[in-house]
């Protein structure tokens, strides 16, 4: 299937689950406190596998003030930066989220805030010399029913990429729920790189990428759900495989969730 088929079955999809109105959970308003674990086959992060096709566990616990601001704290296993520099033993992804959200209208709902996502563990020296990968952004999103929007946009160097403040990360996603306690999902991303590598002087617009998602879920009560899902990326082979694998390819994975 060439890229723009690709492309026009996900905007296809959209479109469709844009058009049948359904309500977004999203907009609803939510308990003061809530979180969830999930149980992944492989963690898949912005298109690509932040598990290297491993299994991966996410905790994550959040907090709503009834005036608007909001926090999430998350952690989730990972083994990408272990294979992209060697001796460093980091096996974890911690994300924080502190930002304020309002609903609006009729099924609307806007948030924005700040992300920071830290990567704990043991670093060795490199050579060439790199920065830890912890990154923070500032993001903005909005939801209407089963449609939405969210624009990432790094405050710092995006992941230890050399001069790569200001770079983005953009997706739009839609949800359909069926009958039966089933659903359907769909989701573009974009994620565009700045700046010019200080090392190799080459421009780091080599990193972007669009990813896809397509997933199909089943609740098997309010709390408990089962998601597979299917996501691809058209970002070089040549610089997201990682010992053989490549993180950016074509990837099915499933995922149990327990809320909270």
């Amino acid at each position: 299937m060439t890229r723009s088929r690709l492309v026009g079955l996900v905007l296809s999809i959209a479109w469709a689950l844009f058009a049948s109105g359904a309500k977004s959970q999203e907009a609803a308003v939510p308990d003061p406190f809530a979180g969830y674990v999930q149980f992944m086959s492989n963690y898949i992060g912005r298109g690509l596998a932040q598990s290297v096709g491993n299994p991966s566990v996410q905790g994550e616990f959040d907090y709503y003030s009834p005036s608007g601001f909001y926090t999430n704290l998350d952690g989730t296993s990972i083994n990408w930066i272990d294979q992209v520099y060697p001796g460093d033993s980091v096996s974890i992804e911690v994300d924080g989220i502190l930002g304020y959200r309002q609903a609006f209208a009729r099924d609307w709902l806007w948030k924005a805030g700040v992300l920071r996502l830290q990567f704990p563990g043991r670093y060795v020296q490199q050579s060439p010399p790199t920065d830890q990968p912890n990154t923070t952004e500032v993001f903005g999103y909005i939801s209407w029913k089963g449609l939405s929007a969210r624009l990432n946009y790094t405050v710092t160097n995006a992941y230890a990429t050399p001069d790569s403040r200001g770079s983005l990360y953009a997706d739009l996603s839609a949800t359909q729920p069926l009958r039966g306690g089933w659903s359907l999902g769909a989701h573009l991303g974009r994620r565009e790189v700045r700046g010019m590598d200080t090392v190799t002087g080459k421009a780091n617009s080599r990193l972007d990428y669009t990813d896809y998602k397509l997933s199909v879920a089943y609740a098997f009560r309010p709390d408990l759900n089962l998601t597979l899902a299917w996501t691809w990326t058209n970002a070089n082979p040549s610089l997201y495989t990682l010992n053989g694998y490549n993180v950016g390819g074509h990837h099915f994975a499933i995922t149990l969730e327990k809320d909270f």
